[in-house]
């Protein structure tokens, strides 16, 4: 086995509409996301880009079949997930867990790093929650493989980011999640969306957790309401998987061109 350093590159939240002109609080997505991929283009080929979540804005098969093309120009297999706002039918359907370019799978492997993901969509709910059977399947498949270092990827945010009206719309059963993988050392990291914002932090017991800005529009850090960050650029995450289990990354922005935000409700 090649003992060389992997790469993941890590997507979020592009809120996609039909209307590639659509504006999103004032942001066009497509407009962004076709900013995220050049720049994603000049950097080294992943060998694996995992996006977590709100593909779409609450639009269906249009949507995806237009980002699964444009995704895969990058030359790499895709890991997607679903968010809150993805249509669950559509999703299934255009990104099925059998299909290695663009899908949906709970396990993928990455060289000698293994990555978990997990659907935490509760259907109509902006929350999200695992569900007790979920979290089995987790814990049994991480008891099968207690040497492989492993990411573990989902939509919402598994702890408060000090952001109080995001905080209202995290992980309902992220206790239950934390202590999962908190009882297994090969977990080195959690990688996340839905915060519109970049977040590198560790909980007490030393579990890495990662958040990477959206594709669209980003929210204010710390608001009591909600509040967009005007001048916030899309971002991308490169994450580089060491064989030893280390984890090395860094945010990487894009020119935010003319795309400028307005306030409005909602996320």
């Amino acid at each position: 086995m090649s003992s060389r350093p992997r790469t993941l590159l890590h997507l979020t939240d592009t809120h996609l509409a039909s209307d590639p002109a659509w504006r999103h609080h004032g942001v066009r997505p497509q407009a962004r996301l076709a900013q995220v991929l050049e720049q994603a283009r000049r950097g080294p080929r992943p060998d694996l880009v995992l996006v977590t979540g709100d593909i779409g804005h609450d639009e269906g098969a249009a949507v995806y079949q237009r980002f699964r093309r444009e995704i895969r120009a990058l030359g790499a297999p895709v890991q997607v997930l679903p968010g809150n706002h993805d249509v669950p039918s559509a999703f299934a359907e255009a990104y099925p867990a059998a299909d290695a370019a663009v899908g949906f799978a709970g396990e993928r492997w990455v060289g000698p790093w293994r990555v978990l993901s997990l659907d935490s969509q509760v259907p109509g709910e902006v929350a999200g929650r695992l569900g007790a059977d979920q979290l089995r399947w987790l814990a049994e498949a991480l008891a099968a493989a207690p040497a492989a270092p492993t990411l573990v990827a989902l939509h919402h945010a598994p702890v408060a980011t000090g952001t109080p009206w995001l905080d209202d719309h995290r992980l309902a059963d992220s206790a239950g999640l934390l202590a999962c993988l908190e009882a297994n050392p090969q977990v080195r990291g959690v990688l996340f969306g839905h915060v519109h914002q970049g977040v590198d932090t560790a909980t007490e017991a030393g579990l890495r957790l990662l958040a990477t800005p959206a594709v669209t529009v980003q929210f204010q850090p710390g608001s009591q309401r909600f509040t967009v960050a005007p001048d916030e650029p899309p971002a991308l995450r490169w994450v580089e998987l060491a064989p030893d289990g280390a984890v090395e990354t860094a945010l990487q922005r894009p020119a935010a061109g003319d795309e400028g935000a307005e306030a409005g409700p909602g996320g």
